[in-house]
């Protein structure tokens, strides 16, 4: 007598981190920076997201640009205001942009959160460094949050 079989399982979606159909892409003009675009590709998982960042310019060249600065932050349960990052690759000049979005991101959503970043600003004041990250941070949690389609 054979016994009859049940029909394999699939896995669940909530077992699996799955992206959100594709990465979103987008430009955006860097603020207090004429002629200069910001280039995001967002990436997100059900149990993390993957922003990588660079930046264009009139003057640069595409043959001269560096891999840059990957970051992984995590947000810290003990003290949340204060998230938990490392560099897994570090460049100089796009390292500390890379940590201060990645700790912001990790904070505001939630989840830990993986930066790579090229942009390298030379010698930005404080109101311009704030102005970008907070450009990035708008732009991430818009998509992230399901507020931008594109």
């Amino acid at each position: 007598m054979d016994c009859p079989q049940e029909p394999p399982q699939q896995p669940s979606p909530e077992a699996s981190p799955s992206p959100i159909l594709h990465p979103k892409q987008l430009a955006i003009p860097l603020p207090l920076t004429p002629h200069t675009t910001l280039h995001m590709q967002i990436t997100t998982l059900d149990t993390s997201n993957l922003i990588f960042l660079t930046s264009t310019d009139p003057s640069s060249s595409a043959s001269l640009s560096a891999l840059g600065s990957f970051v992984y932050a995590m947000p810290n349960r003990l003290q949340p205001s204060d998230p938990l990052c490392t560099a897994l690759c570090s460049q100089n000049g796009s390292i500390e942009f890379a940590n201060r979005v990645a700790k912001i991101l990790a904070r505001r959503t939630e989840k830990p959160t993986y930066v790579g970043s090229s942009v390298v600003f030379g010698n930005p004041t404080v109101e311009e460094e704030m102005a970008r990250v907070r450009a990035v941070v708008d732009e991430v949690l818009k998509i992230v949050h399901g507020e931008r389609k594109g």
